[in-house]
C-alpha cells in the first residue's frame, strides 16, 4: 500500500484537530453570526475535516472505531446541514431562510459516503430520508442529480425503484460512453457500481468499483496531492461497504481502496 510519510500524517492529524477546534470556539465567539456566514455552511464545512481527521487516524493504524466514528461526526454535521432546512423539529431550522447550497446534491452524497466509511447504514438512511432537490428549484448537471437519488433509494431500501432508475441511467452510459475524464465518466463509473449492487451483479459491481478507482488516479495525483484524499477513494470505500452489506463480495485491489476500512461480511 501507498504509504504517506509519519511526518505528513501527524500535520494531517494536528491540522484537522484544530481546524475542528478552531471552528467552533470562533461560534462561541460569535463570529459566524456577526460575519453572516449560514450555520449550515459551517456544519458542511467541518464535516469535511471530520472526514480529514477520520482519513488521517486510519493511515495512522488508529483503531478502526476511532476512525469511524470521525466519519460518524462528518456524516452527523452533514445530516444536521438537512435538518436545518426541513426538519421543523430541529431546534436550529430555518425553513424559508435556509442555505439551499449546503444541501445540494454532492454534500448529500459525501454525507451518504461519509456514514457507508463509518459503517453506519442507520445514520446512512436517516440522511437518505432528508435528501430531496432544492425547493429554490435548482439542480446540478443530470448525471450528479440522478446518481444521488439513485443512491438514496438504495440507502432507503426502496430497490425496485432504484433497480429501474439505475437500469435507465446505466442503458444511456451504454449508449453513449463518456469519453473524456470528466465528472460525467465519474458518475458513469458510480452507477455501474451502484447498479451491479442493485442488480446483485457482483462482476459489475467489481468493473465499477475499479472503473472509480482508475479514475479517481486523476484527482489523487492532482488537487487531492498531499491531503488524506491523495491515499483513500471515499466514493469507492463507501460503495464497496453498501455492496458488502448487500451480500457481494469485493475482488478488487486497489491502493486507495485500503481493505482495513471496509466491513466484514
Amino acid at each position: 500500500m501507498n504509504q504517506p510519510e509519519h511526518e505528513q500524517i501527524d500535520h494531517w492529524l494536528v491540522t484537522a484537530n484544530e481546524r475542528i477546534h478552531r471552528t467552533w470556539e470562533l461560534n462561541d465567539e460569535g463570529f459566524y453570526e456577526k460575519e453572516e456566514i449560514s450555520m449550515q455552511s459551517v456544519y458542511t464545512g467541518v464535516a469535511f475535516w471530520h472526514a480529514a481527521l477520520a482519513r488521517a487516524k486510519f493511515l495512522n493504524g488508529d483503531p478502526i472505531d476511532e476512525v469511524r466514528t470521525q466519519f460518524t461526526n462528518a456524516a452527523r454535521c452533514i445530516l444536521k446541514s438537512f435538518t436545518m432546512a426541513y426538519d421543523e423539529s430541529d431546534p436550529d431550522y430555518q425553513g424559508e431562510k435556509a442555505d439551499w447550497v449546503e444541501v445540494g446534491e454532492t454534500i448529500a452524497i459525501d454525507g451518504f459516503n461519509f456514514a457507508l466509511m463509518a459503517a453506519d447504514f442507520g445514520l446512512a438512511k436517516e440522511l437518505a430520508s432528508w435528501y430531496r432537490d432544492r425547493p429554490d428549484g435548482r439542480k446540478m448537471d443530470p448525471e450528479v442529480n440522478h446518481y444521488a437519488h439513485d443512491l438514496k433509494y438504495v440507502l432507503r431500501d426502496e430497490r425496485m425503484k432504484a433497480w429501474n432508475r439505475l437500469k435507465t441511467q446505466f442503458e444511456a452510459y451504454m449508449a453513449k460512453p463518456p469519453k473524456r475524464n470528466d465528472f460525467r465518466k465519474n458518475y458513469y463509473t458510480l452507477t455501474t457500481a451502484l447498479f451491479g449492487i442493485v442488480d446483485s451483479n457482483e462482476e459489475r459491481f467489481n468493473q465499477g468499483l475499479l472503473m472509480q478507482l482508475e479514475f479517481y488516479q486523476g484527482y489523487a495525483q492532482g488537487e487531492a496531492k498531499n491531503t488524506t484524499e491523495e491515499f483513500i477513494c471515499d466514493h469507492a470505500v463507501a460503495l464497496a461497504n453498501l455492496g458488502i452489506y448487500y451480500g457481494l463480495n469485493v475482488t478488487v485491489e486497489f491502493d486507495t481502496l485500503p481493505k482495513g476500512l471496509l466491513i466484514q461480511k
